[in-house]
């Protein structure tokens, strides 16, 4: 069975001719008669006729139940979902809007997280709607069983995205959901560090424990059984089932009870390498990658004959080459670049990447390079050139594109073609008639670009249009958000944020930033809150014109602020232009404004504490640099709350009054004179003087 719009539909084949529930006469007789109503007739090649099954009379109906009994089920799996649709809104709400109870942001890990969970709890609330629907308009899909769909949808999602809502109070957290948005899937737990180191001892027993399979131990039972055991052998207890849990499925401990717990089989689909079977049908399902010899001669700045190397990114479907760069050596900032470029110029995040665990690869890998831009990652064998596409496309390469130009290296030197190996002394006699590093690259684009133009040998049709024609519906389009995670790198230390801003050095050049406001000046709360701390600086190498702040948290790294390159003026007023001199006088008017409304916030805070020095006989110094008269102006904008200090005091908890009496004394001298005369009946209503 299966829907014709809104319409549940027998096909001819199950009537007639798998089922025979009616003969084709029979069959025949009963359309014409108007007892079958046929909703799409069934014809041309592939089209299957479609008869409404509310039309079918009621023993043919039944027969039909009892024949097909799992039809229902067969329709409602066609309803679940195991595609995500990316939300732009729920990264922005994370990133930006969310704060916990502290006003820090989410740990970038948290964020991932929890975009993830939006996005499969807003395909759930799809399947939901499209199943209400049908139950609505056909009714034989019961109130229940919508329910199923959209719990079948949760399910299939955890298999391809790994999300981590579960099935426990699933129904809860998916009508919370709906009523509170982003908001209901950030645990109550996050930020708190109430944990705690578990030893040897305590390992042991828990892995012991996890493995056991007489009995079989849930989670909370091992919690359970954990603290018990633990009571008899003196150890410590666990406050919570979550350290179960955390330490179980730890990276470094989950192999040590994977396959008791659910077979060696799966121990093996997990942890053992993936091996290539066969060439994948869609674009962007596997990307290779790898450095080769670029072989094409060129003549250096001094005239030599030189080679050099290129690394290459390209679609395995249909072999085009996406991205590359050159370069002497296969290194970390070649294949950084070749990559950025291939996902610039696909557009979107591939389905898996595969490269040999050599060169700069191990420390892509290392900075988690590769988890950003696709699904899977995995490495081949190195130097095993036959279980490496990539290594049949350069040979190719080489023998069809490169070899038609007389600077061809040949291939190499281990090839025993004779048409393989270079005419050395062609090339010798020329050696000035060779193109210059940047003649050689514009060729190379050009051999790259023919390439990819030319017909692929499976499909006689170019590899671009290949490519082209081509759509993987499980790979994601990259967004400008995307294109910061993914190629702005970090820089190597953290770097102290001072008055004078931030300096970072990159490739031995310095490069200084600020954090401005909307005004263009410098953001004084930041700065406030800000100065000697440490952040790790993101940017991207080839914008150096905004960068991010990010410092560490015992959660991770938190966001917290862009800056520009910090603007300079000319010291000298004659090189001075007059946009300069604006921006520096305001500058300066900034620093004096924030300069006296901290000193006024603080005066105010030590005459409320007690502690003003007036209160013990003593005068508070002027304030040097700033005349009476321009104070006398900052205490009165202070006052009439037009200036605001850049930083806020800890609010001031609220105490019950003492006494309706409140004694004011406009010097020492009145205090202590006050104080002579009083009694011991009066301690008590005065005490707090």
């Amino acid at each position: 069975m299966e829907m014709f719009g809104n319409i549940r539909c027998v096909t001819f084949s199950e009537l007639v001719l798998t089922g025979k529930i009616l003969s084709k006469p029979n069959y025949d007789k009963k359309v014409r008669e108007g007892k079958l109503r046929v909703v799409r007739p069934g014809k041309g090649k592939g089209s299957c006729a479609l008869i409404d099954y509310n039309s079918l009379p009621e023993p043919v109906r039944e027969e039909c139940n009892a024949k097909f009994p799992h039809a229902v089920e067969q329709i409602k799996e066609q309803y679940m979902s195991n595609i995500l649709i990316p939300d732009p809104k729920a990264v922005e709400y994370y990133r930006d809007k969310y704060r916990l109870p502290d006003g820090s942001g989410l740990t970038d890990k948290k964020q991932a997280e929890y975009v993830l969970n939006a996005e499969v709890m807003n395909e759930m609330i799809r399947v939901e709607s499209n199943t209400r629907a049908l139950h609505s308009k056909c009714g034989f899909i019961r109130k229940a069983q919508v329910w199923e769909a959209v719990e079948g949808t949760c399910d299939k999602l955890r298999e391809a995205y790994g999300h981590t809502l579960r099935n426990s109070r699933l129904r809860e957290k998916f009508n919370q959901y709906k009523k509170e948005g982003y908001a209901a899937l950030v645990s109550r737990k996050v930020g708190n560090q109430n944990t705690r180191k578990i030893g040897t001892e305590e390992a042991r027993l828990l892995l012991k424990l996890r493995r056991s399979r007489v009995p079989v131990y849930t989670e909370m039972q091992i919690f359970e059984e954990f603290n018990h055991q633990a009571t008899l052998r003196g150890l410590e207890q666990l406050k919570s089932p979550t350290s179960v849990r955390n330490f179980l499925f730890s990276p470094a401990i989950q192999p040590l009870w994977f396959a008791i717990v659910h077979g060696e089989l799966e121990w093996r689909k997990k942890y053992s390498a993936l091996l290539k079977t066969e060439q994948p049908s869609l674009r962007d399902s596997v990307w290779y990658s790898d450095g080769t010899k670029l072989n094409l001669y060129y003549r250096n700045e001094s005239g030599k004959i030189c080679t050099t190397s290129v690394y290459e990114v390209m679609d395995a479907y249909s072999e085009v080459l996406l991205g590359y760069d050159i370069a002497p050596g296969e290194k970390f900032d070649s294949q950084f670049r070749a990559f950025r470029m291939a996902v610039e110029t696909a557009k979107v995040k591939p389905y898996e990447i595969v490269n040999d665990n050599q060169g700069g690869h191990k420390k892509l890998s290392a900075q988690d390079f590769f988890k950003k831009i696709c699904r899977l990652h995995r490495f081949t064998a190195p130097y095993s050139g036959q279980s490496k596409t990539i290594e049949s496309v350069f040979g190719r390469f080489q023998t069809q594109i490169l070899h038609k130009y007389w600077n061809f290296t040949g291939q190499n030197i281990t090839a025993t073609k004779q048409n393989s190996h270079p005419n050395m002394e062609l090339i010798l006699s020329n050696v000035d008639k060779l193109p210059t590093l940047k003649e050689m690259k514009q060729l190379y684009a050009k051999c790259r670009n023919e390439w990819n133009e030319s017909a692929h040998p499976a499909t006689g049709i170019s590899r671009q249009d290949m490519y082209t024609m081509s759509e993987n519906p499980l790979t994601v389009p990259v967004t400008e958000l995307d294109m910061i995670q993914m190629f702005w790198l970090k820089s190597k230390k953290p770097i102290t944020y001072t008055n004078s801003g931030l300096c970072i050095e990159i490739g031995k050049r310095k490069y200084e930033y600020e954090v401005y406001g909307a005004n263009g000046l410098r953001d004084e709360s930041f700065a406030m809150k800000h100065t000697g701390q440490k952040f790790h600086v993101l940017y991207d190498p080839r914008d150096m014109t905004l960068v991010e702040l990010w410092y560490e948290t015992a959660d991770g790294l938190k966001f917290a602020s862009g800056a520009t390159p910090k603007v300079s003026v000319h010291r000298a007023i004659q090189d001075q232009e007059h946009e300069e001199t604006v921006q520096m006088r305001a500058q300066i008017e900034a620093s004096k404004a924030n300069r006296a409304a901290m000193l006024l916030l603080m005066e105010n805070f030590d005459k409320e504490e007690g502690i003003a020095l007036e209160y013990f006989g003593l005068n508070t110094p002027k304030t040097k640099g700033l005349s009476d008269k321009k104070m006398r102006g900052y205490r009165e904008e202070y006052e009439d709350g037009t200036l605001i200090p850049p930083v806020q005091l800890p609010p001031k908890s609220e105490q019950p009054e003492e006494s309706d009496q409140v004694l004011e004394f406009s010097d020492v001298g009145e205090y202590t004179k006050e104080l002579s005369n009083f009694t011991f009946d009066d301690v008590d209503r005065y005490n707090r003087y």
